[in-house]
């Protein structure tokens, strides 16, 4: 029984650190770029064990892409639950994502577009969102920050859209992911913000 026990924790451990070697592999090089053979020789680990955890390439990706969406959303709703108002939280968000971009090879955002179960995922990432984004985005009317009259419903249908030109004319060839996020998130954020709104951002420290 303890034998088992053991082999099950091992295989966990192993689950864990294919997990992150990978995460690394495909931030720095890309996703076409990163091989099953590099991750199982970067753990010495043969590609056969290797497939045993994880079925195939796709499946990989899928669990790295699940990973840091599920911590991007935990880190943002804690920071949430420390009394922070709605721009506050925004700004923390466009943070984490220009770090990212900094971190995150664009090669990256080019790949994973031809992984089927990667673009399902996403997509529906994007649909459970947007209940959750009008919430958001009224109680930012409430605490007075964002504007009464704008309906709040389409944002989500243009942030789409943008993002997926974005993705097919692969504009992060031409400027930088920074420059991309800054317009994306801050230029309608102004846009939507209140007097009192717009003085915070304008006093704001990224």
């Amino acid at each position: 029984m303890q034998e088992i026990k053991d082999l099950t924790a091992y295989r966990l451990a192993l689950k864990e650190k294919i997990l992150q070697t990978a995460t690394m592999a495909f931030v720095e090089k890309g996703i076409k770029d990163v091989k099953m053979d590099d991750i199982a020789n970067a753990l010495s680990i043969s590609k056969r064990t290797l497939y045993e955890i994880y079925g195939d390439k796709e499946s990989l990706l899928f669990e790295v892409v699940k990973r840091h969406t599920q911590t991007k959303r935990e880190q943002l709703r804690k920071y949430g639950e420390e009394g922070h108002h709605v721009i506050e939280i925004i700004l923390e968000a466009y943070r984490l994502r220009v770090k990212e971009s900094h971190d995150v090879n664009p090669a990256f955002y080019k790949d994973i577009i031809r992984y089927p179960m990667i673009v399902k995922y996403m997509e529906s990432q994007r649909e459970e969102n947007k209940e959750q984004f009008l919430l958001f985005m009224q109680r930012g009317v409430k605490e007075g920050l964002f504007r009464a009259d704008v309906d709040y419903t389409i944002l989500p249908h243009l942030f789409e859209a943008i993002a997926q030109y974005v993705m097919k004319v692969n504009l992060y060839n031409k400027y930088s992911l920074e420059e991309i996020f800054t317009n994306l998130l801050l230029v309608p954020l102004r846009g939507f913000s209140t007097e009192k709104g717009l003085k915070i951002l304008n006093e704001a420290k990224f």
